[in-house]
């Protein structure tokens, strides 16, 4: 009986010290990003970050990222993204069989939590990028994994 109390008395000890309370004394609870939701760590990198890790913390973002995306009305969006260690990227964007298919745009990039970046002077489209292994996954306009049959066609591999 007295090491069943034990037991407990330990355990809620334990269970007290664990949580991260703010001076006024609530208990606060950070609550993963909207994209967490839709995408778990594993689901992006096929488990090879740790527990705890984030992108922002353990991935190296700093390079150029590569790919086709689709188009509504073309062949295809040929994507190019740079991003550089001062925090500015650039990006370029050929519209596949169209004329006057070439776009630029270059400003900071910054992160927007822990596995997401923004491209800052982007207004018009989207301009969020979900972080993973050797590759930026585009985001919807809100912020959010992009779904449906060509979900996976929304990536850009590290090159």
């Amino acid at each position: 009986m007295r090491e069943t109390i034990y037991i407990l008395v330990i355990s809620l000890m334990f269970v007290t010290a664990c949580e991260n309370t703010s001076t006024s004394g609530e208990t606060t609870v950070k609550v993963a990003d909207t994209i967490m939701e839709d995408m778990s760590i594993d689901t992006v990198n096929k488990g090879r970050m740790p527990v705890g890790a984030t992108a922002k913390n353990s991935l190296d973002v700093i390079g150029k990222y590569k790919g086709v995306l689709p188009c509504a009305d073309c062949e295809g969006i040929e994507t190019t993204i740079e991003l550089k260690a001062d925090s500015t990227y650039s990006r370029e964007m050929k519209y596949l069989g169209k004329k006057d298919n070439l776009f630029t745009a270059t400003g900071k990039w910054t992160w927007a939590s822990e596995f997401v970046i923004n491209l800052g002077s982007i207004k018009e489209g989207p301009n969020r990028y979900f972080v993973a292994e050797g590759k930026l996954v585009q985001l919807d306009m809100s912020g959010k994994k992009i779904s449906g049959a060509l979900a996976d066609k929304y990536e850009l591999k590290k090159q």
